[in-house]
């Protein structure tokens, strides 16, 4: 990006009048803001994994295997406005752009409906991308969409002067430096606030596919293959000297979501074969990376910090343990990228159809982590 410096201008009105908001396609947005420069990055593209092990019988109900991606796009448009809604979405020149809709979660009634005018509204005269996320603060959505957006923006050499982006936990913070966005051009992106530049740039969602399920979130491999690279060439030099190559993730630092009671039973029946047990938290995210790129073996539950195998080399063997949360999503992200999937799973049928109560505590019985061990005895 350029290296420009700019001075912003904030409004800020006591207005209580409302501010309509049009529910439109892509499409539909195009032919009504006729200066938007629409990039359409891809058609529905169809998409083909390995079946996941678990429940196979109900897997085209809850993670089918194969699907079709939504088409994917990016706008650019001159004298654009951008506000971050409450509801997490973000409107653009006061619409609501179907296509950046997730996993069918309309929260809007009607082709048309009103806001509260907007209090605040920052100005500039540069070109600004927005890229976001309905649940930004969720590691693995900030890998998989955020950084997803970022690289299709890449991919497609769209320039911009400005980055406008979710900016407030430590791994946003540290993926944005090492991704090589210079600090000063970033604008955080906060609810309330109307952002008015002399372009905005924004994409569709970059994650979405013709069928709602629940069980499984996917990816686009051109798009994950970029994010992976990036932030894989930027942490080359990071030393990996103290890490061991067998590594069991913990959820101690996971503030009681998916807690194991029993964590320390079952890591002490890996320690004696070599694994070293880490907690995510405690580490940066270049750490992180290296960390997973140089493992052989890792095991983990099911928690966000497994995006984190997006940085393995093929061939790594991860194993997931399986509570009550019956996710496929990250035996989708192994397949693409050949990396070894096993599984011990504690999930019930019941899990998986009624989903929960998934983020409750969990102790899983240590007969089948042994079981698991006499069935994998080289691991």
């Amino acid at each position: 990006m350029k290296k420009l410096y700019f001075v912003f201008y904030l409004y800020f009105s006591s207005s209580i009048q409302a501010t309509s908001i049009k529910q439109l396609s892509i499409s539909e947005f195009v032919a009504q803001h006729p200066s938007t420069h629409h990039t359409a990055c891809t058609d529905k593209a169809p998409f083909q994994f390995s079946p996941f092990p678990l429940y196979q019988d109900l897997a085209a109900q809850y993670f089918p295997s194969q699907g079709q991606f939504l088409p994917i796009s990016i706008v650019e448009i001159p004298n654009g406005k951008a506000y971050l809604d409450d509801s997490g979405y973000i409107f653009l020149n006061d619409c609501f752009i179907k296509e950046t809709e997730i996993k069918g979660l309309n929260f809007f009634k009607g082709q048309e409906f009103d806001i509260p005018n907007y209090p605040t509204t920052l100005r500039t005269s540069q070109r600004v991308a927005i890229v976001s996320h309905l649940y930004p603060y969720c590691y693995g959505h900030w890998i998989f969409d955020v950084l997803g957006q970022l690289a299709l923006l890449e991919i497609y050499n769209v320039q911009y002067d400005y980055l406008c982006v979710p900016y407030y936990t430590p791994f946003m913070k540290e993926s944005l430096k090492l991704w090589g966005i210079d600090q000063s051009k970033i604008i955080p992106l906060v609810p309330k606030t109307c952002l008015k530049a002399a372009t905005v740039i924004a994409t569709t969602s970059v994650t979405q596919t013709d069928e709602l399920v629940y069980g499984a979130n996917y990816n686009v491999d051109f798009i994950l293959e970029r994010v992976r690279q990036k932030l894989l060439s930027a942490v080359a030099a990071q030393p990996t000297d103290q890490f061991h190559e067998k590594v069991f993730i913990s959820r101690k630092d996971a503030g009681g979501k998916r807690a194991v009671p029993n964590e320390d039973e079952i890591f002490a029946l890996f320690e004696p074969l070599g694994f070293k047990r880490y907690e995510l938290t405690k580490l940066s995210l270049a750490e992180q990376i290296a960390l997973f790129h140089q493992a052989k073996t890792i095991v983990s539950f099911v928690g966000s910090g497994s995006a984190n195998i997006l940085f393995c080399k093929p061939g790594t063997h991860y194993i997931e343990i399986v509570q009550s949360l019956v996710d496929a999503t990250f035996f989708y992200v192994a397949d693409m990228f050949d990396i070894r999937y096993s599984c011990i799973d504690n999930s019930t049928i019941q899990d998986l159809q009624h989903g929960g109560p998934w983020a409750r505590p969990s102790t899983v019985p240590l007969e089948i982590v042994q079981d698991f061990l006499k069935d994998h005895p080289n691991i």
